[in-house]
């Protein structure tokens, strides 16, 4: 690159600076207000059990097919027994997602709801009403509550934090896109080299600029 074009790329920022800056901590704070009132929040709550079988089928096999009792219709009819507002089974089947390692007797539990307090009622019902679901099933399975839950404090979905960085990010690449535009369309000319280099013509004189220099020499 060129000493004229550099000169010129230095002069193109210190002009543009501040709106670059603007520009950065707009998209900013749009990430933020994108995630705070723009999207659907994701509250999730998580709840582990232990579940043990004492007829002859292997535990690991029992805990699996448990593991499907627990998002079974049954299951559902009972947790809307405890429920103001009822969901259907779609709804249910949405928010609750249950899952089983294989080869472990150990059932997870997930309740995705927009709101921290209702995630964390129902996979309080959902405890409760474990133990009616299984003795339906086989009355000598046994469920202990490994992993209690806790009332999730900030959603999984958005991240605010995160929607603010991407949206500042962007801010930035727009400002950087917008100053190489503008230095690539100016065709100021900045020297009398600039004027040879672009239109390959000698210069006879140059007049000086008095006002920087007598700035520069501060008098």
């Amino acid at each position: 690159m060129k000493k004229n074009e550099l000169k010129k790329l230095g002069i193109t920022i210190a002009n543009n600076w501040r709106i670059a800056v603007v520009v950065t901590i707009m998209m900013g704070i749009s990430g933020y207000l994108l995630a705070s009132y723009g999207m659907t929040k994701h509250f999730v709550t998580t709840a582990e059990v232990y579940v043990e079988s004492k007829d002859t089928i292997s535990h690991t096999d029992k805990t699996s097919t448990l593991s499907l009792l627990f998002t079974s219709p049954k299951m559902y009819d009972a947790i809307n027994e405890n429920l103001v507002t009822k969901f259907s089974y779609a709804e249910l089947a949405k928010i609750i997602t249950v899952s089983h390692v294989s080869g472990t007797q150990i059932i997870t539990a997930e309740f995705d709801c927009q709101t921290s307090s209702d995630s964390y009622k129902l996979a309080e019902i959902y405890l409760s009403q474990l133990r009616y679901v299984i003795d339906e099933y086989e009355a000598n399975a046994s469920v202990t509550v490994i992993r209690s839950p806790v009332e999730p404090q900030r959603p999984v979905f958005p991240d605010e934090r995160l929607f603010t960085a991407v949206g500042a990010g962007i801010g930035a690449v727009l400002s950087v896109i917008g100053i190489i535009i503008i230095w690539k369309l100016d065709n100021t000319v900045t020297s009398a080299d600039n004027i040879t280099e672009q239109y390959g013509v000698p210069v006879i004189g140059e007049l000086m600029d008095l006002d920087n220099e007598i700035d520069y020499l501060g008098r």
